[in-house]
């Protein structure tokens, strides 16, 4: 096990892309993080933050 290099970052970021193929995973990411975007805009405005705070 200790023959296993260590990753060094950020020199070995671009090693996640041989793992997650943008092809695949791209819009699927984009549209979890929308939706993340807008529970967390839905949570604020409902708790009275919103623009009139």
């Amino acid at each position: 096990m200790s023959d296993v290099a260590k990753p060094k970052n950020p020199e070995d970021d671009w090693k996640i892309w041989l793992v997650v193929n943008p092809a695949t995973w791209l819009m699927p990411i984009l549209f979890t993080v929308l939706a993340i975007a807008i529970a967390v805009h839905w949570v604020v405005f409902a708790v009275g933050l919103g623009w009139h705070a």
